[in-house]
């Protein structure tokens, strides 16, 4: 039997939780599309409740207050300093600084908002993807939807701004700040290059000199954690790898079934989520113990009494999943432990560092395959199906038939093309929309074709994520996947450039 914890508390909650942060006295802070931020101590007791006009995107504590962040209105904090800052285009975006919170808004600007609602500064970047902030230096990263990547100093000046290359197409995955302000950047290409350019990459940034180096992944970087001896990344295709400073390539430390949506240190281990389960892993890949959500673990937030509270979405519209509070230190039930097996050291050409030695200081002046298999979930529906037959059926030849039909059975995909958005328009009346797939995935088996299709049913491109230039107005995409035994899903996405 494999090692588990239960959990020490549940809550069910009317809607589906869009945004989540902890607060002080252990507080889980929870905002939904409804415009409703509710505050759940870890009792699982609704301590207060707020409501602000239109969907919740964000949620950032501020210096003893709350800062909601509206799709529609602009930003909203509650506590001892209460203020509204209204945004014509909305908020997409809020990350906390050391300055107050920098919001995005739907027309790709970033604002510099300090902690009594005041507008310090405003920059135009364009569409952002990802924003990470390192408050202990005051710089702050910023992933571009056109692949760009910017480090800018606290009050928005440009320090670097990195373009994707001109013959290819590229996304920033996810980025994280070393405590020494040093940027971790996973970059990835969508396959449009004919050289020989890594498609997965590690990319790590110095604020003074840029670029220092760039390690070869073997899949998309979905996580990042951050460590005293480097980096340690979560994969697309459920690789755990470690990257440490000074030496060349990364070191495999567990190969999971799904895609890794969370790393996050844990004493002297990680938490780590991955599809409808959470587990306290060691630096050398051993599981101490794995946690399974009712829904897919979209995110986990420790707080300040040590509990973890999981937060998952089942994604077939059954109503919502309940939000678990965890203990990683309680009691195990099961087996001991699990040991993971480490992957072979990997070479690279290039050498990671998380941050700057002299040579590479010097060096610097001179210069998806996703693997998915859930073997587990087939397996659970054949033993169900032998138990009840046995109870049932007397003749083995009947019994052997009705158990091979049971193993062909194949369980469709799930499509997920992303949520309906409303971007404004550049100076030409149009807009570059990255259409993204990659969430979708199949329950027992993997996802063997990818096909959008517009508004008229025409084809538009055949893989996970493709980019389309749009003019003002509505428009209607569909994503239809299809998976290794034949089986097909579709989901629909509208976009609206005004």
């Amino acid at each position: 039997m494999e090692p588990t914890i239960e959990p020490t508390q549940s809550v069910r909650t009317n809607e589906y939780p869009k945004c989540w942060c902890s607060l002080d006295d252990s507080i889980l802070c929870v905002g939904f599309h409804s415009g409703k931020v509710t505050f759940i101590d870890s009792s699982g007791e609704v301590v207060d409740e707020k409501s602000v006009d239109g969907p919740v995107i964000g949620l950032t504590p501020l210096d003893g207050n709350i800062v909601v962040a509206s799709s529609t209105s602009g930003l909203f904090s509650f506590g001892d300093d209460s203020w509204e800052f209204f945004m014509g285009a909305g908020c997409e975006i809020i990350q906390l600084t050391n300055k107050g919170v920098i919001a995005v808004d739907g027309s790709g600007d970033l604002l510099l908002i300090s902690s009594t609602g005041e507008l310090l500064k405003r920059r135009h970047t364009g569409p952002v993807d990802l924003i990470a902030s390192s408050e202990e230096v005051g710089l702050i990263g910023v992933g571009l939807v056109d692949g760009r990547l910017l480090i800018l100093d606290e009050d928005l000046s440009l320090l670097h701004d990195s373009p994707p290359a001109e013959d290819d197409v590229e996304k920033i995955s996810c980025l994280e700040f070393r405590i020494d302000g040093t940027l971790v950047a996973g970059r990835n290409s969508l396959g449009m290059a004919l050289d020989d350019r890594p498609e997965n990459r590690i990319e790590c940034w110095n604020s003074t000199v840029g670029l220092i180096n760039s390690s070869e992944m073997p899949s998309m970087a979905t996580s990042l954690c951050c460590t005293e001896a480097g980096v340690m990344v979560g994969c697309f295709d459920g690789r755990m790898a470690k990257l440490e400073i000074g030496v060349d390539g990364f070191r495999e430390i567990s190969q999971l079934n799904y895609n890794i949506s969370k790393i996050a240190k844990w004493k002297d281990d990680f938490l780590v989520s991955f599809w409808f389960d959470i587990s306290r892993i060691s630096p050398e890949g051993r599981i101490s113990w794995k946690f399974e959500h009712q829904g897919i673990v979209e995110g986990f937030v420790e707080l300040e009494n040590g509990l973890v509270a999981v937060i998952g979405d089942d994604r077939k519209s059954r109503g919502p999943s309940p939000i678990f509070f965890i203990d990683p230190d309680s009691p195990i039930l099961g087996d001991s432990s699990i040991a993971m097996t480490s992957g072979e050291f990997r070479h690279q050409e290039s050498e990671f560092s998380g941050s700057l030695s002299a040579d590479e200081l010097e060096r610097a002046s001179n210069r998806q395959d996703s693997n998915i298999g859930e073997d587990a979930l087939m397996d659970t529906l054949n033993e169900e199906i032998e138990i009840q037959l046995n109870d049932k059926l007397e003749d083995g030849d009947a019994l052997v038939e009705l158990l091979e039909s049971a193993k062909s059975l194949n369980i469709p995909p799930v499509a997920d093309a992303g949520e309906d958005r409303t971007v404004n328009s550049d100076e030409e009346g149009k807009a570059t929309i990255l259409l993204d797939g990659a969430r979708s995935y199949d329950p027992d088996g993997v996802i063997s074709k990818w096909s959008w299709s517009d508004g008229r049913g025409n084809e538009i491109g055949e893989s996970p994520q493709i980019r389309v230039r749009l003019s003002e107005g509505v428009h209607n995409f569909s994503l239809t996947v299809t998976d290794n035994g034949g089986a097909t899903a579709k989901a629909n996405i509208t976009i609206q450039v005004r």
